[in-house]
């Protein structure tokens, strides 16, 4: 986002803080209850694995765009390391692509927010595991259960399935481990 300030007033929130109006155009505002997890991040990111888990569908998808803000762009780990995907709450695409992140580079990580960056993580490399990697996805019976065929209500198209997942992954080269 680009824009200039172009007004300042001191702020209700407290002394020391500034009320900026900008002349910026605001793609997707952001809703009151949407403030905590940017200051979380703001402060330093995740401390711990699954504080995602918590949220709503819609907070899973905030979620996964701070990730990807605040990446850390770091050479990727040595081939033949092992990834451990905690599966027990993914219950949509957007919680997978929490749960990934979190396995490939650790609380607060980003893996990709879509099918092409999956894709391109996986493949190519960059996105912090070697391509080639293990990924061991343990509770796998949660995705597979939640992930199914059908339409999905946020984007109204045909839904991701667990077994389309399953398949990008494999294709993408990714020695893939269901428990």
């Amino acid at each position: 986002m680009f824009g200039h300030v172009v007004a300042t007033r001191p702020s209700t929130l407290g002394e020391d803080l500034l009320d900026l109006t900008l002349d910026a155009c605001i793609p997707e505002p952001l809703t009151a209850n949407d403030r905590t997890l940017w200051d979380m991040w703001r402060a330093g990111g995740p401390a711990e694995p699954n504080m995602w888990a918590g949220l709503d569908r819609s907070g899973r998808y905030l979620w996964v765009r701070a990730a990807a803000v605040h990446r850390i762009h770091a050479p990727d780990k040595p081939a033949g390391t092992v990834y451990h995907l905690d599966g027990r709450y993914i219950t949509d695409l957007d919680a997978f692509f929490c749960a990934i992140g979190e396995a490939i580079n650790g609380p607060g990580g980003w893996f990709g927010g879509d099918l092409f960056w999956l894709h391109e993580n996986a493949a190519t490399g960059d996105g912090g595991a070697t391509p080639g990697f293990r990924l061991v996805w343990h509770h796998c019976e949660v995705a597979r259960t939640h992930l199914v065929s059908g339409y999905d209500r946020t984007s109204w198209t045909p839904a991701v399935t667990f077994g389309d997942l399953v398949r990008y992954l494999t294709d993408d080269g990714v020695q893939l481990e269901l428990r």
